[in-house]
């Protein structure tokens, strides 16, 4: 309470400056001392009633339901949303659904912070507007829609992030003796149904090792019979297949691949065979 007093005190002598200004020297009759004491007791009587010390019935400033609020003081409304104002319509807002965000010139929220919400798919929304929710997951809505914003999710814990694309695309691996890149290893066809882990950064790719997944074309080339090579993150086979070849047959397949530990992808053919890997981009 002592600091809402000071407060008080702070903002009359504000005002007996202003007061100075308007009318001169007129209130300058009483010492520094004596005004300070005097304002104490101003504020004081304002905050509740002074009882043996103590004060009682004290009452925070509080803006009504959907008013703006008042800086340094208590705002207790619960209802509407609270809005403390900026310029041009522009607010930091608080609602009573316990969504927190920034409105710019005036709507609805254009960020809005739900951290105990679900996702807001087939949920209303303001066009542009973003929102989190409980899972950590960004959203965007790309209309205005009362009944369906056409929310998009954009980031988040299960999401593999923004596509950058390489400014041009980058061979990072190729298991033929005598092609570059030169000194990645190993310079041999594969083994069948043996995992190869491929190192997605090397060659100066600029892929960084945090990345999330890779762009990549997977070329086969020279296989030794009919079979499938495929690409993965880590661990084992999944049991799945980027491309289909048969024996002698030169093909590419383009493929999004989830990355392991430092942006790292295994590789698997059926085969003996020689395969390439080129990226031109990555997750992030």
């Amino acid at each position: 309470m002592d600091n809402r007093i000071d407060a008080r005190i702070a903002a009359l002598e504000i005002e007996i400056g202003r007061l100075k200004a308007a009318l001169g020297d007129k209130v300058d009759g009483a010492s520094t001392s004596d005004r300070r004491g005097m304002l104490k007791l101003i504020a004081t009587t304002a905050v509740g009633a002074v009882t043996g010390g103590a004060i009682l019935n004290a009452q925070p400033a509080a803006a009504a339901d959907g008013d703006a609020v008042y800086l340094g003081q208590p705002n207790e409304s619960v209802a509407a949303a609270t809005q403390m104002h900026c310029a041009d319509n522009s607010a930091l807002v608080v609602t009573s659904d316990a969504h927190y965000g920034i409105e710019a010139a005036g709507g609805l929220g254009n960020a809005l912070f739900n951290p105990g919400g679900v996702s807001p798919e087939q949920s209303a929304g303001q066009a542009g507007a973003l929102l989190i929710d409980v899972n950590g997951d960004w959203w965007a809505a790309t209309a205005t829609d009362p009944n369906d914003a056409h929310w998009r999710k954009i980031a988040g814990p299960s999401t593999a992030g923004q596509l950058h694309l390489l400014p041009a695309p980058v061979r990072v691996y190729d298991s033929r003796a005598g092609q570059a890149p030169a000194d990645v290893d190993p310079k041999a066809p594969t083994t069948p149904n043996e995992p190869r882990g491929v190192d997605t950064t090397l060659n100066d790719s600029g892929v960084p090792t945090t990345a999330n997944g890779v762009l990549i074309n997977l070329t086969i080339t020279g296989p030794k019979g009919n079979g499938f090579a495929t690409a993965w993150p880590t661990g084992a086979w999944p049991g799945t297949s980027n491309v289909n070849f048969a024996a002698g047959q030169d093909v590419a397949a383009t493929a999004v691949v989830g990355c392991g530990p430092d942006a790292t992808i295994q590789v698997l053919a059926s085969v003996v065979t020689d395969f390439i890997v080129d990226v031109s981009g990555y997750y992030l």
